[in-house]
């Protein structure tokens, strides 16, 4: 294995370095797909809901005392479910009525309680289960219908990978290796759910200097689209940021799992613990953002780095930051579609106007596993709307969230 390892490294370590070049080093027929942000950047325009896809669909949440959802939920769209994690809880539901089906799990010490998270569980489509984090090293998993199913074991150390996926029998975890200081920091492990290693992917990005808790000046976070920020800033007047908040690991339409490690340009596909290749790069041209740059808190306007990435089979969505060391970061959404190759970006704070049914603007939070970009949508931000809006109400295709009154629970938007 360590033969087969480093090999592989090596190999990645060149495709990820020549990723990572600017766009007019690059090769024109190197078989990946080209996501044109330097192009895209010059001509912003603005984006629609039809360039996400062709049907609208809404799924007002069930309301009762059982499935009270709180304020910025955690969603999860599934092939007939719909999770929504709030106040400690997740809460499942029937994704083409809204009906309340369930909680699923409970956070708690108990043999079948799982840690405080403030995300999502992991899903595994091969066997339909819920995978929870149980700190210090397990897993805990549930099926849909919320029963107990036992515990995968996590190979620690080091500490538990932050992002789970799964390809063939083996679990995949990455490490958001915030402070990043060792170069050989891992990256990927995959490994069984009785806790067996099975291979491991060192990180692409280079070391940061060594630096302990009585070196830090400051740490603040502020939010960058679907992002959270950390700004760390230290006593000798250097700086770093680190990305959280958004998925890195994700299940494509191919069977594939994709990964993109944040600083590089790069997505990769995972078709199995031996076969990684890069799939796509992001052409950031001028405006590259290179992995020592993280350090650099100079020009930061002039660079722009991808963040977060959601998938489907006919479209890619992705959000850019512009700024990340300026007080106001400037926001990005991005759409890349398959079939024609193209690039759009525009401004995250235009959202995506709805051309299809002509209703309130589209912000996706999440891409489900049939494809679907979601987003929830608070009742009473509906209602205004309406009130500003006012013709709406003759509009068939939003009927159903006419009577909604303002204690309801909030509804899931579906764009197919």
């Amino acid at each position: 294995m360590r033969h087969r390892k480093c090999l592989y490294f090596a190999a990645l370590l060149t495709l990820a370095l020549a990723a990572c070049q600017p766009s007019a080093q690059k090769a024109e027929h190197d078989g990946l797909l080209h996501i044109d942000v330097e192009a895209a950047m010059e001509n912003l325009s603005e984006l629609k809901v039809s360039d996400l896809g062709s049907q609208v669909h809404y799924v007002p949440l069930e309301t009762n005392d059982s499935c009270l959802i709180g304020n910025r939920p955690n969603l999860m769209v599934l092939d007939k479910y719909i999770l929504a994690q709030s106040n400690r809880r997740v809460l499942c539901f029937d994704k083409e009525t809204g009906s309340f089906l369930g909680t699923i799990g409970h956070v708690g010490e108990d043999p079948k309680g799982y840690s405080q998270s403030i995300g999502l569980p992991a899903y595994n489509e091969r066997n339909r289960m819920l995978y929870f984090v149980r700190q210090p090293n397990q897993l805990q998993k549930y099926d849909l219908q919320g029963n107990y199913q036992g515990k995968a074991i996590v190979p620690t150390p080091p500490a538990m990978p932050t992002d789970y996926a799964f390809i063939d029998t083996l679990v995949i975890g990455y490490y958001n290796n915030l402070a990043q200081s060792n170069v050989h920091a891992r990256a990927l492990a995959f490994f069984t759910e009785t806790g067996t290693l099975a291979d491991t992917v060192n990180s692409q990005l280079p070391s940061l200097p060594s630096k302990g808790v009585a070196d830090i000046a400051s740490i603040s976070a502020m939010p960058a689209g679907l992002a959270g920020i950390l700004f760390t800033r230290f006593n000798d007047g250097t700086a770093s940021l680190s990305i959280a908040g958004i998925n890195f690991l994700w299940k494509a339409e191919d069977d594939g799992v994709r990964f993109k490690e944040i600083f590089c340009d790069t997505i990769y596909n995972i078709a199995s613990a031996g076969a990684i290749a890069p799939w796509a790069v992001f052409d950031t041209g001028k405006w590259h953002f290179p992995a020592e740059a993280r350090q650099e808190t100079s020009d930061s306007r002039e660079k722009v780095l991808p963040l977060c990435v959601m998938e489907n089979d006919e479209t890619l969505f992705f959000q850019c930051a512009r700024g990340l060391y300026e007080k106001d970061i400037e926001v990005l959404n991005g759409v890349y579609n398959k079939q024609t190759g193209t690039t759009r970006m525009g401004q995250e704070a235009a959202w995506f106007k709805d051309d299809i049914n002509h209703f309130m603007p589209f912000y996706p939070s999440t891409c489900g596993t049939q494809g679907e970009y979601a987003q929830i949508v608070e009742v009473g931000d509906i209602q205004e709307w309406i009130e500003k809006h006012p013709e709406a109400k003759d509009n068939p295709a939003i009927a159903p969230l006419l009577d909604l009154g303002e204690e309801d629970n909030p509804v899931v938007v579906l764009v197919k």
